[in-house]
């Protein structure tokens, strides 16, 4: 199968959430099978290609847009995430004990909008205050990603805890409260607030404090799981729809988040089958 095309078990783990959106009335065109549509949509979100630039072998440009936003309106992309996730626990299951959490900028040089926050897109400090969006992530110990929230470039990663673990796509189990599972977090959030509001969502917080050195490996009291989140980065940003934001609305981008997360637990299931 080449790459530019979904796998046979991903197709039947989503398949029934595009069910609602057949054709009730007969007459007209034979309609797209809904496989093929979902394929040109993985083509953009892989090759990060114009809607214009889709083979033709994926339908008509027009026709795999107007499904892809009517999905993403319909949140089918989340409920996507979800599947894959609920998958992932039953077959795998998510190291819950310990998590990690960052943030990454990217580019977004899309048409202004007149609600730039309310679209995700901002000032991008470290890029000359060009327009850029920022993909906040949970990941668990293995750093299979377990939420993600999206924001404009210029807001801080610590605004964005509360957001990201409330986006997680697959509620963590229930503990008891001796075992509350640890959230590693960089310099970045080291403010007593944030420490505070790791707490109030259950979590033991591992903040790395401003100004402390970096210790050797063999003096740290338990390794460190910070870098985890990056290698997951990395992940979604070989996806280039991801990597470039080129989607002027914000549900839409956070849809191909969401199918790239998706796709990222069904890889690492048939990976370690």
């Amino acid at each position: 199968m080449s790459y530019q095309e979904i796998s046979d078990e991903f197709w039947e783990l989503v398949a029934p959430l595009l069910d609602q959106f057949k054709r009730k009335t007969p007459g007209g065109s034979k309609p797209i099978e809904f496989r093929t549509l979902l394929n040109g949509i993985f083509y953009l979100l892989k090759t990060g290609c114009q809607w214009a630039f889709l083979p033709s072998c994926y339908g008509s440009k027009s026709t795999v847009h107007e499904h892809f936003q009517r999905w993403a309106s319909a949140g089918i992309f989340a409920e996507m995430f979800k599947l894959g996730a609920a998958q992932y626990e039953e077959l795998k299951g998510f190291k819950w004990d310990w998590q990690s959490m960052d943030g990454s900028l990217v580019q977004a040089p899309t048409r202004q909008s007149t609600n730039l926050s309310v679209e995700g897109i901002g000032r991008n400090p470290t890029d000359r205050g060009k327009s850029g969006s920022k993909i906040h992530l949970l990941v668990d110990q293995e750093g299979i990603p377990c939420g993600v929230a999206l924001a404009g470039a210029n807001v801080h990663d610590s605004r964005l805890v509360t957001a990201t673990i409330e986006g997680r796509a697959l509620a963590a189990p229930k503990i008891k409260p001796e075992e509350k599972p640890h959230l590693c977090l960089d310099k970045a959030y080291d403010m007593k607030r944030v420490e505070t509001e790791v707490l109030n969502h259950g979590y033991t917080p591992h903040i790395r404090r401003i100004g402390e050195e970096k210790q050797h490996a063999s003096q740290e009291s338990h390794p460190a799981r910070r870098w985890v989140v990056e290698r997951t980065f990395a992940w979604l940003k070989g996806f280039r729809g991801i990597r470039t934001r080129y989607t002027c609305r914000g549900t839409n981008y956070l849809a191909l988040l969401h199918l790239a997360c998706a796709l990222v637990l069904t890889r690492r299931i048939e990976a370690t089958a």
